[in-house]
C-alpha cells in the first residue's frame, strides 16, 4: 500500500510541474483507486491564452477517455469482476507484455490478469471473446471482491 502511496505523491509532483511548466490553472484526474483535481485559481484573466491548442486538445481526450470510463458499471454485460481479494498483475512476470491492453480482441478462456491471494498466483480468464473496452486496475494495484476488473463487448 505504501508503495502505491509513494506513487501517487510522485505522479502529483510531475502533474503540479507540469501545470507550472505550460500554465495549466485546472487539472482533474482519476483513476478507479484515485482521484486529484488541482485548482490555481488566478486573478488573471488572460491566463487561458497561455494554453496552446495541443493542451486544450489533450485535455479534452483526456476527459472524453474519463467519460468512458465512468459509463462502464459493474452490471455491464461484459463486466469481470474480481473473483478474490489480492493484488492484481497484468502481465505473466515483471517485464514482459501485459496479457491485454484496451482495444484488443480476446477469446474465450484467454488469460487476462493474474490475482495474487495468499502468496498464489491465480489466473483469471476470460469469460467470452469480444473487444476490451474498460481495464479497471492497474499493475500491482490491490483489488477489492467484486471489483471491477475488465469489460469485454
Amino acid at each position: 500500500m505504501k508503495e502505491n502511496s509513494n506513487k501517487d505523491i510522485e505522479l502529483i509532483r510531475k502533474l503540479s510541474q507540469l501545470m507550472s511548466k505550460e500554465k495549466i490553472t485546472k487539472l482533474k484526474y482519476e483513476r478507479s483507486d484515485f482521484k486529484l483535481s488541482i485548482d490555481k485559481n488566478t486573478k488573471s484573466e488572460n491566463l487561458t491564452s497561455f494554453q496552446t491548442p495541443k493542451i486544450v486538445e489533450t485535455e479534452l481526450k483526456e476527459n472524453k477517455n474519463l467519460e468512458t470510463k465512468t459509463n462502464f458499471d459493474v452490471n455491464h454485460p461484459g463486466a469481470l469482476k474480481a473473483p478474490m481479494v489480492g493484488t492484481a498483475y497484468v502481465s505473466p512476470e515483471p517485464g514482459k507484455a501485459p496479457f491485454i491492453r484496451i482495444g484488443d480482441t480476446v477469446s474465450n478462456n484467454q488469460p487476462l490478469l493474474i490475482i495474487e491471494a495468499m502468496k498464489v498466483m491465480n489466473t483469471i480468464t476470460a469469460p467470452k471473446g469480444g473487444k476490451v473496452v474498460f481495464i479497471g486496475f492497474e499493475d500491482g494495484q490491490p483489488v477489492e471482491f467484486e471489483q471491477l476488473l475488465v469489460i469485454i463487448e
